[in-house]
Formats: structure tokens, sequence, C-alpha cells
């Protein structure tokens, strides 16, 4: 089990930190930093509030991953689209700089939830 929690922060800090060096050498944004820490710290919650239920609310767990997917949209909506339009207009370059590590986390994060429910205890 604890193999499965390893294997996830490592791979999320692995494929995180790859994706911003990528992206920060192509975008040059001074929020970016921020918001891949966002996206990392909201995916690290998501994992561990199903790892921390998985034994005693089994039903309830795609519940929970899905109020973690919401939580990441209304950050979105709600913090980060209303900085993103100070200036009246939100660029693709604003908002690729939210998705692409949103879509990294979700893909990794989904990826070791799935191995962990299926892993035996």
């Amino acid at each position: 089990m604890k193999n499965n929690v390893l294997n996830f922060h490592v791979l999320l800090v692995f494929t995180l930190t790859l994706s911003f060096v990528i992206h920060n050498f192509i975008v040059d944004s001074s929020r970016l930093l921020f918001l891949y820490i966002l996206n990392f710290s909201i995916a690290i919650f998501v994992y561990w509030m199903v790892f921390l239920l998985r034994n005693k609310q089994k039903e309830s767990l795609g519940y929970y991953f899905l109020v973690g997917t919401l939580i990441k949209f209304l950050v979105f909506f709600f913090i980060i689209l209303p900085v993103f339009k100070e200036d009246e207009v939100v660029t693709k370059t604003e908002f690729f700089s939210f998705f692409i590590p949103y879509i990294i986390s979700l893909f990794v994060e989904t990826k070791c939830l799935i191995s962990l429910l299926n892993s035996d205890d």
C-alpha cells in the first residue's frame, strides 16, 4: 500500500516538473509556477482523501473523486478566472497555463487511484 502512495507522489512530481520546465520554456508567465503548485496540491488532497477512505466508505469513493474534480473547477472559476479577466480578456496562453497542469495531474491522479483501488490491501 505504501508503494502505491509513493508511486503516486513520485509520478505526480516528475510529470508536473517535466511539464513545468517545458511549459515555462515556451511561455513566460509569472503565474505559471503558482498554477502548477495549485493543481499539484489539489491532486494530492483528492488522492489522500480517497486513500484514507478507501476501506471505510468504498461505495462512495467515486463521489469523492468527483468532488475533488469539482473543487478544481471551482478554484478555477472563482479564484483563477477573475485574475485572468483583470484585463477583460482571457488569452489562450492564460487558459492553457491552468489546464495543462490540470489535465496532467488529473491523468496521473486517475491512473494511480485506479491502481490503488485495484490492489489488494
